[in-house]
């Protein structure tokens, strides 16, 4: 009888540093996904959909917080979307790396939405928020930085 007293007690303490690591992450849906769209008009967006697990995800990154450091906030958001299932991996890497634009879960509406069926998964958004690049793969840091620029000059 003690020992299923002490059996919650147990599993709080077992799950609470994964609660912990969780809290400086933050969920995201379809509904998350359309208002970042929206509150992002008047700036290029990237939202770029990733996992601690994916190579050619983790050898983009650079890439992309180089081009973060190159634009003003005011024309270029990015944000990372992880599918990873657990939150410790994405914090570990975000420490790790200094990751220079913010970072948020999928809650796995998104990706049944888009049918990410493949990562990484990149969309681009000129300033009025129109989606003008739906790229699946890999993405060189000059191929960003190309049409960031070619979308502030148009637009």
């Amino acid at each position: 009888m003690k020992a299923l007293k002490t059996l919650p007690v147990l599993l709080l303490l077992l799950l609470a540093p994964l609660t912990l690591m969780a809290q400086g992450l933050e969920k995201a849906g379809v509904q998350d996904l359309r208002q970042l769209i929206d509150a992002n008009k008047g700036r290029v967006l990237i939202v770029n959909y990733w996992a601690t697990w994916c190579s050619p995800c983790v050898k983009e990154f650079p890439g992309l917080m180089n081009v973060r450091k190159e634009f003003a906030e005011s024309d270029l958001h990015i944000v990372g979307i992880s599918v990873d299932y657990n939150p410790r991996p994405v914090e570990n890497f975000i420490k790790q790396n200094k990751v220079n634009f913010p970072i948020l879960l999928d809650d796995g509406s998104i990706s049944e939405m888009l049918d990410i069926g493949s990562i990484p998964r990149t969309l681009i958004y000129d300033r009025q928020g129109k989606k003008v690049l739906d790229h699946l793969g890999f993405i060189s840091e000059e191929s960003f930085r190309h049409v960031v620029q070619r979308l502030l000059e148009t637009s």
